[in-house]
């Protein structure tokens, strides 16, 4: 198995991949793509030695805190150490990067997911609510496009 920065001929079967993993759901090609011409070290593919794509992983840095995301690993190559791997690097890169705590999100009802976590050292915080909030694009924002002169409200 070889780990390495996800490839422009990998991204169709990466998008394939996470729309197909319960709990995770389809990804937009064009939020990929701005996440890989951002990060591009931080998003990664595990591929056997025939070059199909057997898992990938988005990881994040923001100068304080890391976060991984979008952990996938096709059915077929489950439980063969594949997940673990592509953690491993992501964890490896962020800390390379001076990042000391990772974070991460799984859905509540995701067990396989939370037990993987659970197993691989990270910690469960069941205290914790998550909230979002979709800002749109530039003509769907309710308050129109943002400015950087607006008052943010803090």
């Amino acid at each position: 198995m070889r780990i390495d920065t996800l490839t422009d001929d990998q991204v169709g079967a990466a998008l394939a991949l996470w729309a197909a993993t319960e709990h995770l759901g389809p990804v937009d090609p064009d939020e990929l793509a701005q996440v890989r011409r951002h990060d591009p070290d931080l998003v990664l593919g595990a591929r056997d030695d025939d070059g199909r794509l057997l898992g990938v992983v988005i990881g994040a840095w923001d100068g304080r805190r890391g976060s991984i995301n979008r952990l996938a690993v096709a059915p077929s190559a489950r439980r063969s150490g594949v997940a673990q791997a592509l953690v491993k690097q992501i964890e490896d890169r962020l800390y390379a990067r001076g990042c000391r705590r990772i974070t991460l999100l799984v859905f509540a009802g995701n067990e396989g997911g939370r037990e993987f976590w659970r197993t691989s050292a990270y910690r469960e915080f069941e205290d914790v609510v998550m909230f979002s909030r979709d800002l749109g694009t530039a003509e769907t924002r309710p308050h129109g496009p943002a400015s950087i002169d607006a008052d943010p409200g803090c």
